[in-house]
């Protein structure tokens, strides 16, 4: 894979004119089609009065597309809480002697989020997300290394080129979800049925972005790697990487297990994520650490598996990067867990169908 990068430098680049190009073609595709439809089906039946029936259900078509495309350019609420230099002072100089070492422009926002994974995102406003769960166990060598992988990801524009990409994704998605809403919701089957054609051409679409998507971010994840790498070592980056791995991996199995069996119980407790910390014992975390270098990696994962990016390292043997959690050096830490408490709680019970999807708040114990 590293010999790939070098020998076709420029494979990156033509890879991702070629699904800007196609996607952009199928998104105005879409748009084409879904105003054919809605002129066929509703200006046709109701203003020349000379529509069908079949140009009326058209028009639902076209509605259910129209929706999901609205949908789409209305941003979902950001989730989490913004951390200040105050909060956090370690976190920050962390921060800003990697994007000092590394020549980034500056990182606008840190902030904490629900769960465990350690991302990056923004077009023009650059936001480093910390999962709130990942520091009562990610040391500080930890950090350094995966902070490292991220800004990689600043440096060579993949937030950029994701958002580009991801607006095509997501109105692909949202109209997929009204076409599977308008199914599962309308009170007439017969009706309901109109919905079909919107619902198999998106699901398809969607099947089609991630089969295309798939190797470029496998891609662009290799590199990040090798980024840390070259601020870092590749022994403090690889211990980093299979320790994150494997905790993010118990803590999503193993936090929703606790939430489901609180929910059943209907009980609450103001901090979730303190609960993980009795159960991350020794036989967890080699059973985690198994797991996930026990991953076979699928053609469609968005990430390369631990074992391919440590055998890319040429890291046979992952150890721990000694020292205290990072927890430990924000003030007031489990108050940011309690007000981030409900929100994982939340999620986890939506998806598993044991909470309503209108839930914004938990009610006490």
């Amino acid at each position: 894979m590293k010999e790939l990068r070098k020998n076709y430098p420029n494979i990156e680049s033509i890879y991702v004119i070629v699904m800007i190009v196609f996607f952009s073609i199928v998104y105005l595709t879409i748009i084409t089609l879904m105003f054919t439809l809605l002129y066929d089906g509703y200006l046709a039946f109701f203003t020349n009065k000379q529509g069908t029936e079949f140009q009326l259900y058209s028009g639902i078509i076209g509605v259910i597309l129209l929706v999901g495309m609205i949908w789409a350019f209305f941003p979902e609420k950001k989730n989490g809480l913004v951390l200040t230099k105050k909060d956090a002072p370690k976190i920050f100089q962390l921060v800003e002697k990697a994007v000092a070492k590394t020549k980034i422009h500056q990182i606008n926002n840190i902030r904490l989020i629900p769960g465990s994974s350690i991302a990056v995102t923004g077009l023009f406003n650059k936001e480093l997300l910390i999962g709130i769960a990942s520091l009562r166990h990610i040391t500080e060598k930890d950090f350094e290394a995966i902070l490292y992988h991220e800004i990689g990801h600043f440096a060579a524009k993949d937030t950029k080129i994701g958002r580009i990409l991801g607006i095509y994704f997501e109105t692909i998605e949202k109209q997929y979800i009204s076409s599977l809403n308008f199914l599962r919701y309308c009170p007439h089957l017969y009706i309901a049925f109109i919905g079909l054609p919107s619902l198999i051409i998106t699901w398809l679409l969607l099947h089609l972005f991630s089969f295309l998507y798939a190797p470029y971010s496998k891609f662009k994840e290799y590199k990040a790697d090798e980024f840390a790498v070259d601020n870092t070592n590749p022994k403090q980056f690889a211990n980093a990487l299979g320790n994150y791995c494997a905790y993010t991996h118990a803590h999503d199995t193993i936090m929703s297990q606790i939430i489901i069996e609180l929910l059943k119980e209907n009980k609450k407790l103001n901090n979730v994520y303190a609960t993980m910390t009795s159960n991350w014992t020794n036989e967890n975390a080699e059973a985690a650490m198994s797991a996930v270098l026990g991953a076979e990696e699928r053609f469609r994962d968005s990430h390369p598996s631990l074992r391919n990016r440590l055998n890319n390292l040429h890291i046979t043997k992952v150890e721990e990067n000694k020292g205290d959690p990072l927890n430990s050096v924000i003030h007031n830490f489990e108050k940011f867990e309690e007000r981030l408490s409900d929100d994982y709680t939340i999620r986890v019970g939506i998806n598993m169908g044991l909470l309503d999807r209108k839930t914004k708040k938990l009610n006490p114990a």
